[in-house]
């Protein structure tokens, strides 16, 4: 019996032993993709410093990520996630995307595409985004003209936030598996979001005792805002251009007239200070404020015409133009400053605000 025994537990020590033995499933290898969030500061004009943009403007609610190999355009990998904390406090956060074992061992060049904040059925029908689309979809697609256009003019941050894009393209892959990242040894490429819109609003005053101040319109120009964009910037490629279309809605009319007097319009000209200092000028005064408007990116060098009336006097039209071409590109936003000081004009000035998030500033780069 004894030995019946010892033999039992020798065969279950075996067994055990046999066990440990077995290969165990491998650690998935992944890509390390580092993606920075669009700053929150803003710059007005290079020469005068930083704005605050909202949080509303810098929120990021969905966050998707494509990797294709650069020259064959194979997709390596996708996700989409909601996980997005991090990036909502302004910094940067690490994404790891799972990859085949062909690829761990190749280490082939790159292309990285990111989109934030897409709705989940794209915006519209054929636009839908996700793990099936190929590089030519991502790169095709586009905002079209009923989202951050001039038919239903956008003047707040929608739930999904605003779109936002960035890409990195021909990136070297190092690392040995069972982690791999993207970039080189001695610099770690990270994808930079940003907001794929701009925006404009319209500041009005008047002078205290002066006839009554009315705004009819507020019409941009035919030609001047694509009638779709790309998601993700596309070079020589034709765009087709809007009809002259007006911002202000009667809704809005009936909100903001007459226009509010002040005793000395003059002091809220943009007069070389501080850009945060003159944004507070503006936002903390009795000034009656049209917007922002949220628009598609252009081009062009935006014009309009603002129709207004004095009490009394006939509907007049005074103008507004931004400095030069492209001064609305994407991330840009920009403030016009219409006035009455006395006598029968209306006096514009437009405040070219640019590079909404771009500043230069230090990050702490995780090491993977």
């Amino acid at each position: 019996m004894w030995l019946l025994a010892i033999s039992f537990l020798l065969l279950a020590v075996a067994c055990s032993s046999s066990g440990d033995d077995q290969p165990r499933n491998p650690q998935p290898t992944v890509l390390t993709i580092y993606v920075y969030s669009p700053e929150h500061p803003l710059l007005i004009r290079s020469d005068v410093g930083n704005v605050n943009a909202s949080f509303d403007e810098s929120k990021i609610t969905r966050l998707q990520i494509w990797v294709f190999t650069n020259g064959t355009h194979e997709k390596v990998a996708y996700l989409d996630t909601k996980e997005i904390a991090q990036l909502n406090v302004g910094e940067g956060a690490v994404y790891q995307l799972p990859v085949s074992d062909e690829f761990a061992q190749n280490k082939p060049d790159v292309d990285v595409y990111v989109l934030a904040n897409i709705p989940t059925e794209g915006y519209a029908s054929d636009s839908k985004l996700d793990g099936n689309s190929t590089r030519d979809a991502i790169l095709s697609a586009t905002i079209p003209e009923n989202y951050f256009g001039l038919t239903s003019p956008i003047t707040q941050v929608p739930d999904d936030g605003l779109p936002m894009a960035g890409a990195l393209t021909s990136q070297p892959v190092i690392g040995e598996a069972p982690v791999l990242r993207v970039g080189t040894s001695s610099n770690i490429a990270t994808v930079r979001l940003e907001r794929a819109v701009s925006k404009v609003r319209f500041v009005f005053a008047n002078t205290t005792g002066a006839p009554e101040l009315t705004i009819k319109d507020i019409k941009l120009n035919a030609g001047m805002m694509p009638t779709e964009e790309y998601l993700i910037p596309q070079q020589g490629k034709t765009l087709t251009y809007n009809t002259a279309a007006s911002l202000l809605p009667d809704e809005i009319k009936a909100q903001i007239n007459p226009v509010n007097k002040v005793d000395n319009p003059t002091i809220y000209l943009y007069a070389g200070q501080e850009a945060q200092v003159y944004e507070n000028l503006i936002d903390q005064s009795p000034l009656t404020q049209i917007g922002p408007f949220y628009l598609r990116e252009s081009d062009k060098k935006l014009t309009g015409k603002i129709t207004y009336q004095l009490e009394g006097k006939e509907e007049q039209t005074g103008t507004f133009a931004m400095n030069a071409a492209d001064d609305f590109r994407r991330n840009h936003t920009w403030i016009v400053y219409a006035y009455h000081v006395g006598g029968g004009f209306l006096q514009l000035e437009a405040i070219y605000v640019k590079d909404w998030t771009t500043k230069e500033k230090s990050h702490e780069i995780y090491n993977w």
